[in-house]
């Protein structure tokens, strides 16, 4: 028997249909705030109006199809750092026709050649700073780009720019097929896919998070960007959705510590989006003590693109006195599914909370392929307007994950409770098989993060012959007194026998992660010299 869940709060009201850039300028809310600040510069105080973005989208489009050549379905391959610039390129790039596919700025060459081959780019736009690894990059054997212009340049065209174009228009049907992003998955398991994301998809999602967090964004909301907007979650968190809500958001290019708790106090920040490995710092940095007043103003942080535990949601709260609450979604769900804000009283911290309006899920056993009975874990499958149209010329991993009717396998496994509330409890090919039982490797981490002198970890399986079994392995990063022979012996002695660190456990400086803050467990699982500790005792 399916056993569909939907959202409590509903369809989504107001579906769009048409143009992204169209859907952002013609927002009830950027119409009625044209002179309000909507970005701010975290380092140079510079700003955008509404009514500076909506005239920049209009002549990025001019100046891309006259003086670029710029037209429908061409790529422009954005390889820049966060700037407040960066909505209104986006939209100017969807106005004209074109696709915007932003490049990861952590990428090596080969990586951004990689992309900009794969998307067959017609323009790349590059932050200064970054043109040597673009000019890497096109030394690779068969990438042609028709034209790189930095990121400044590029803007001092558009001011000197005599004309404007409307966004070009989409109708019912064509705004379901035609793209307007291609992001590329984060890769933690293999090369990275390039997701199609069309318009329908992102303005779909923007207002399943406007309408499923009336709260979280209502217009006097102060915004704080550190999450990268190359990334799905920076764009549809401040590309989208705080634009579309009038939100003032403060760009920061790069994320800093110490430069974001300061921002947040001078510039009266009072909602972030943030990911674990900030919500870590947080908790744990000696520098937090010194701006223990952010509380005056920060009232709200997201986290997103990785489990959170609730031990470490507990003691950071404590520490800053901010609420933390999490949220779930994808690339391929263009990308939030889950939101807290429908019940806030109701709302547990170890949850993502509850799905957004217009979103269906199921939770599949993997083993028999049937639907899972109510608070029995299986794979999270997902179906709504924000899901994507698949992999870009990549019809056979679109098919693995997409079925005939609609619904997306995440690969995540997931349970809900009494409440509907979902919890993620790991990636389903993320788990350790140790001697018959299934161990989650989340679970693990934030157990090893709740020792004082533990500052960042993972834990992978690492295959045993002998045993022909997995073994869970940690890798963590520990303070000046951290003596990991100590942390294993008492970690192993409060967990169960089968989760305890046969594999042994490795000091590191850093734990490998992507932007998004996904622990990058193929990297760890590939490393051959690393000096392992405690192995004596791995006998099960």
């Amino acid at each position: 028997m399916t056993v569909v869940y939907k959202s409590p709060q509903g369809p989504i009201r107001n579906l769009y249909h048409g143009n992204a850039a169209q859907f952002i300028i013609n927002s009830p809310s950027v119409q009625k705030n044209l002179k309000k600040p909507l970005y701010i510069d975290a380092n140079n105080g510079k700003t955008l109006t509404g009514q500076q973005c909506v005239d920049y989208i209009k002549r990025i489009s001019y100046t891309l199809r006259t003086k670029f050549g710029i037209g429908y379905d061409d790529v422009v391959c954005l390889l820049v750092r966060n700037s407040i610039y960066v909505p209104v390129l986006d939209y100017g790039i969807l106005g004209c026709g074109g696709i915007v596919s932003p490049v990861n700025v952590a990428y090596l060459p080969h990586e951004v050649a990689h992309q900009v081959r794969a998307t067959k780019a017609k323009l790349v736009i590059v932050s200064p700073d970054l043109r040597p690894t673009m000019d890497e990059a096109l030394k690779e054997k068969g990438l042609a780009v028709d034209n790189v212009i930095t990121l400044d340049d590029f803007i001092t065209e558009v001011d000197r720019a005599q004309g404007t174009d409307e966004p070009i228009k989409l109708d019912k049907n064509s705004c379901k097929e035609k793209d307007a992003f291609y992001c590329f998955s984060s890769g933690t398991s293999g090369v990275p896919k390039g997701v199609m994301t069309t318009h329908h998809n992102a303005t779909s999602n923007c207002l399943q998070q406007s309408q499923s967090g009336r709260s979280f964004y209502h217009h006097k909301k102060r915004f704080g960007a550190v999450l990268p907007m190359s990334h799905i979650y920076g764009i549809s968190s401040f590309v989208f959705t705080t634009f579309y809500c009038a939100n003032t958001c403060v760009i920061f290019e790069r994320f800093h510590l110490e430069t974001m708790l300061q921002s947040i106090i001078k510039y009266r920040i009072t909602n972030m989006h943030l990911v674990p490995p900030i919500i870590v710092q947080l908790a744990k940095s000696p520098i937090v003590d010194r701006y223990l007043d952010i509380s005056k103003s920060l009232r709200e942080v997201m986290s997103g693109a990785a489990p959170l535990s609730d031990s470490l949601v507990k003691k950071t709260e404590k520490r800053i006195k901010v609420k933390i609450k999490q949220g779930y979604g994808m690339t391929e769900t263009s990308p939030l599914s889950h939101f807290f804000d429908h019940d806030p009283k109701r709302y547990k911290a170890a949850s993502v909370g509850w799905l957004v309006r217009g979103q269906q899920a199921r939770i599949v056993s993997q083993e028999s392929g049937k639907d899972c009975p109510k608070g029995k874990p299986g794979e999270l499958w997902l179906k709504g307007p924000n899901v994507m149209k698949g992999y870009l010329d990549n019809p056979r991993a679109t098919k693995e994950v997409l079925t005939p009717d609609g619904w997306y396998k995440t690969g995540d496994i997931a349970v809900i409770d009494s409440t509907g509330q979902f919890y993620i409890v790991d990636r389903a090919k993320e788990l350790i098989k140790s001697k018959g039982h299934q161990v989650a490797p989340a679970e693990l981490e934030a157990h090893l993060l709740t020792h004082p002198e533990v500052i960042d970890c993972a834990v992978t399986g690492v295959y045993e012959q002998e045993e022909a079994t997995e073994l869970p392995r940690a890798f963590v990063v520990l303070t000046q007194k951290g003596d990991p022979q100590s942390i294993k012996k008492w970690f192993d002695s409060t967990v169960a026998r089968h989760k305890r660190l046969w594999g042994g456990i490795v000091v590191l400086e850093a734990i490998p992660k992507s932007p998004s803050g996904k622990i990058l467990r193929k990297d760890l699982r590939t490393r051959k010299e690393d000096k392992v500790l405690g192995l004596k005792e791995a006998k099960l």
